[in-house]
């Protein structure tokens, strides 16, 4: 009898990565870039590969908070300069470039409009969704999704 190891794949996991349109023009970047980075700041070990990742812009001139954007990640976190097609997002392409933990990711759907957005509005009415913590925590840039949190924004995506 041979001795065999089975390993399972682990789940993946679905987040919520905000991006500040003061600082990137991340309408712009989700429209027209097919890959992108994002940096990481937290949780890096738990990132993989497959993920999805929610794109939420912050609320900005007017311009509601949500999710504008579904990607899902192409590789693993590393340390790196944002590459010249990102930089070119940048609100000002004259900041700092430094080599920090970031992940590149696929841009798999965007959204045209505002109107198609999934907006804060929508979590904060939601009985779950009001508690995640892009509504808690609005400071942050990577957020992990609970299952039940991911399937019900899963269904709010596809509805749209």
């Amino acid at each position: 009898m041979s001795n065999v190891l089975i390993q399972t794949a682990e789940p993946m996991t679905s987040w919520i990565f905000q991006g500040n349109p003061g600082t990137f023009r991340i309408n712009d970047a989700v429209k027209n870039l097919e890959k992108t980075t994002w940096l990481v700041k937290v949780n890096q070990r738990k990132m993989r590969p497959g993920d999805i990742v929610y794109l939420w812009r912050s609320e900005h001139q007017n311009n509601p908070a949500g999710i504008i954007a579904k990607s899902k990640m192409v590789g693993v976190v590393t340390p790196m300069f944002s590459p010249t097609e990102v930089i070119q997002y940048w609100v000002d392409p004259n900041a700092d470039n430094t080599r920090e933990d970031r992940v590149r990711l696929e841009i798999l759907e965007f959204c045209e409009n505002d109107e198609s957005m999934i907006e804060r509005s929508e979590f904060l009415s939601s009985e779950i969704l009001s508690s995640s913590l892009i509504i808690r925590q609005p400071n942050g840039t990577n957020y992990i999704l609970s299952d039940l949190e991911a399937e019900i924004i899963d269904d709010m995506w596809a509805s749209r």
